[in-house]
């Protein structure tokens, strides 16, 4: 136990943090390898020699700007290693703040007369991005062990049929919503396979996940008929809107409801199907009533942490939009019938119909296969069960 404990402290404090260091590290030499742009370069910020207002415009708002005089090093391009001198533009109340010793992405922005701007649009955070996500999760494998190893895995391989898959089906203009389906589908298979050990009880998860986000989805699309939402509700689609007009960006909303909640619908089916199989192992002449209403009962309490979750990361998601209605003061009518919150009930309660449905459909189909399977209570079909 002692050594046990020991090997994991060595792990989670000292090869752990040197993997996040590694990373981040191969990280930063992928990005300067692959940044060729001929307008923009990653440099360091060596230091900040001056600051000048240079003017107040009237018809952006009272925004001022501001030339900066700043010496920098270039760390890749064709000056990759020199430094210089330069004048940046920028507003004079830029949330940027331009620290010495850091590094930023640095932009040219070149006119017809063949004169030249320059400006720092933003922080160079890839390293410590891929740093911060390795270290996470190497200490979550540490941690959890095998079962965390077998988790991240099917983590990142749903996000690579998101990603790679199913986003760019969507880009492509097609039907979002029975692609969602496949890729909630998908991903359902590739967590079941990482999560759940025991490969008897495979099909009852996901016929409760996909289930579940069919109802999440049917509920979505009612919803979206009788409010009349268009999918513009957020600036976010609309600039897809304003670039991809041929997208059905109502679609794009209810594909986005069944995403959003296939990972708590999922968590749902899971516990329902243990639940069962775990009384199952133990009784294996347990009356199918009795085990329907155990999974019933397991769902049930499953339920009101997995509604505070749904809810709660919709709620966060949009937290600034919230806190800005809360200051502007709005009224209880108005607010119900503005676009921006209909759009984050929707995800709500189509999410939450979706998680309450899941349940029945999980323990339906537990009773079913769980009968199908194992119909005889003999010590061969306890033991697969308990494997």
């Amino acid at each position: 136990m002692v050594k046990s404990v020991s090997r994991s402290s060595v792990l989670l404090f000292v090869l752990v943090p040197l993997l996040g260091w590694f990373a981040a590290r191969g990280a930063d030499m992928y990005a300067l390898a692959r940044w060729n742009t001929e307008d923009s370069a990653i440099i360091v910020l060596e230091s900040i020699l001056g600051r000048e207002v240079e003017a107040v415009l009237e018809n952006e708002g009272d925004w001022e700007t501001e030339r900066v005089t700043i010496r920098i090093t270039y760390r890749n391009g064709p000056s990759a290693g020199t430094s210089e001198e330069i004048e940046i533009l920028q507003l004079a109340d830029s949330r940027l703040a331009l620290v010495p010793g850091r590094e930023y992405l640095f932009l040219v922005d070149t006119f017809d007369d063949g004169t030249r701007q320059y400006s720092i649009s933003d922080r160079y955070r890839i390293p410590a991005v891929v740093g911060f996500i390795t270290l996470a999760c190497a200490a979550f494998a540490v941690l959890a062990g095998k079962a965390g190893v077998k988790a991240l895995c099917g983590l990142f391989l749903s996000l690579f049929l998101l990603l790679g898959w199913f986003v760019p089906k969507l880009a492509e203009g097609y039907t979002p919503v029975p692609f969602a389906i496949l890729a909630t589908a998908g991903v359902s298979i590739v967590t079941i396979i990482f999560v759940v050990p025991r490969r008897v009880l495979w099909p009852i998860p996901f016929i409760g996940s996909v289930g579940g986000a069919i109802a999440a989805s049917l509920t979505g699309w009612t919803m979206i008929g009788l409010w009349q939402l268009t999918g513009l509700e957020n600036d976010s689609a609309a600039l897809l809107f304003s670039v991809a007009p041929h997208l059905e960006l109502r679609g794009l909303l209810l594909a986005a409801v069944m995403v959003g909640a296939i990972g708590a619908v999922l968590d749902v089916a899971v516990s329902v199907t243990s639940s069962m199989a775990e009384l199952y192992s133990y009784d294996p002449s347990i009356p199918l009533r009795r085990l329907w209403r155990a999974g019933l009962n397991v769902g049930s309490d499953v339920l009101g942490s997995m509604i505070n979750t749904l809810i709660l990361a919709y709620l966060g998601s949009s937290l600034p939009f919230v806190v800005l209605i809360s200051l502007e003061g709005p009224d209880m009518t108005a607010l119900l019938n503005d676009p921006h919150i209909a759009q984050e009930i929707l995800r709500s309660v189509a999410g939450t119909i979706g998680l309450l449905l899941t349940i029945p459909v999980t323990a339906a189909a537990g009773v079913w296969w769980i009968a199908r399977s194992y119909p005889n209570a003999e010590n061969r079909q306890r033991e697969e069960l308990a494997d």
